[in-house]
This record gives C-alpha cells, structure tokens and sequence, in this order.
C-alpha cells in the first residue's frame, strides 16, 4: 500500500510537471537591445520591463526604435518567438502607434547572413482602442483591444514547398484575441533561408514609446493582483504533494 501511495505521488508531480507548456523561446533583455546610433532609445522601467522609444525620422515618416538580435530560433526548427507588450491606453495619444517587426535571414555557404523578409505588425491607438494590423495579412485588423494589460505577440514562420509562410497572433494570457493564419511572405526564393535576423521596433510614433516585458508576468486576478491562476494551482498542488510526501516520510523514516 505503501509502495503504491509513493507511486501515485511521484505520477501526480509528474502530471503537473507535463501539462505545463515548456518552450525554448527568446528572452528578449534589456542588455539585448541596441540603440543610439539612430536606431531611437531604451530605458529600463524594471528588472523585467524595457521602454523602447523612436529617434530620428526618416524621409518616409518612420521614428526607428532599437532592434535585438538574440534570437537563434532556425527556421528548419520550425520558428515560433513570443513577445510580451504593454498596452495602456493612458500612456497614448489617439493615432499613436508604433510597429514591431521580426526578420528572417538567408544564408549562403562562405557568406554571412542577409536579410531575407520580414513580418511587420503595427498597433495603434484609436478612440480608446488598440488596433493591431499588418499589411502582408489577407484580413485586417488583426485584433482590436480595449482593456489595458500584457498581451503576447507571436510570430510562427515555416518554410513549405519553398515557401516562407507566417502566422501572427496575439493573446491575453493563453486567450487568442486575433489571428492572421499562415500567410505566404512575397519571397521569390526560400530555398536558403535559415534563422531569425533581429525584433526590431522599426517604428514607434509614440511619445510614451513602447514597454516590451522579458517575462509574461503573472495574470491579475480579483483579489490577488500578482497571482495567475496557474500558479495557484501548482502552488497548492505542489504543497499537497510536499505535505502528504513529508507525512509519508515521518511514518516510514523518523518512527
């Protein structure tokens, strides 16, 4: 019996473990980001949160913000990157907006990598809404906000019959509010594309700019503003586990 209650134990830690979604995507830090130089500024808010702001302004209008390069996702991998953003009607103007962009490169034998194509999203404010579009999207907008909070942006691309194709969706904490589907980039020749190139806020037409989290952090709830629901449910979960394994343990160990 003893031996089955150790068993039951071990098989529900591991359940919990397992129904987690465990992904290796990129952190996108603060000492990661580069600016100056006409590529705008970054300022770091916290430990977790990276302002990005727009400089210099182009001749076609754009302000460009900073970009990163940390990313290492391989397209033959299948590339799925995430990126966690701040939306608070507060800090924007109506029409403010600014534009995030993931690229991809191509690669040559005995030549550094070259940019390929790229995946460009604009979010703007309008009236006391967010509007996210994308103009290489069959169906616009993607998604409209209207409640302040941390929302994930996610790019999927995959290379089919040497086609680059992307898929961007946006959600709120696992929820989908919008999505494009995959959509086929307008790239003559995929055949030697390989990795992600760089996330760039190529353009942020905002004075406030553009609060972009390392980490999703926990989900507000109503009564405990800084626990997401999942966590509560590990939490008492892995306390049940620790608590009925420590009894076990005294009965068998310290009798």
């Amino acid at each position: 019996m003893k031996k089955f209650l150790s068993l039951g134990l071990f098989s529900l830690a591991l359940f919990l473990v397992t129904i987690l979604p465990v992904k290796a995507l990129t952190k996108w830090n603060y000492d990661d980001w580069q600016a100056g130089t006409n590529y705008g500024s970054k300022t770091k808010v916290s430990s977790n949160i990276t302002n990005l702001k727009g400089e210099k302004e182009e001749s076609d209008g754009m302000k460009v913000g900073p970009f990163n390069k940390a990313s290492k996702a391989k397209l033959s991998d299948g590339i799925t990157e995430e990126v966690y953003v701040g939306l608070d009607s507060g800090n924007y103007s109506n029409e403010e907006l600014f534009e995030l962009s993931i690229a991809l490169n191509k690669k040559e034998d005995n030549k550094d990598p070259e940019y390929l194509t790229e995946a460009v999203v604009m979010t703007q404010k309008s009236g006391d809404k967010f509007v996210i579009t994308a103009g290489w999207a069959s169906k616009n907008p993607i998604a409209t906000i209207d409640t302040d909070d941390v929302y994930t942006y996610r790019w999927e691309f995959k290379k089919e019959d040497n086609k680059i194709k992307v898929r961007f969706t946006v959600l709120n904490y696992g929820k989908e509010i919008g999505t494009t589907g995959f959509v086929e980039l307008d790239v003559s020749d995929a055949s030697k594309a390989s990795d992600v190139r760089y996330l760039w806020a190529c353009n942020i037409k905002a004075s406030y700019g553009v609060d972009i989290y390392t980490t999703l952090p926990p989900k507000p709830t109503e009564g405990n503003p800084n626990t997401s629901d999942i966590n509560v449910f590990l939490y008492v979960g892995l306390i049940a586990i620790s608590g009925a394994g420590l009894v076990y343990l005294k009965k068998t160990k310290f009798n």
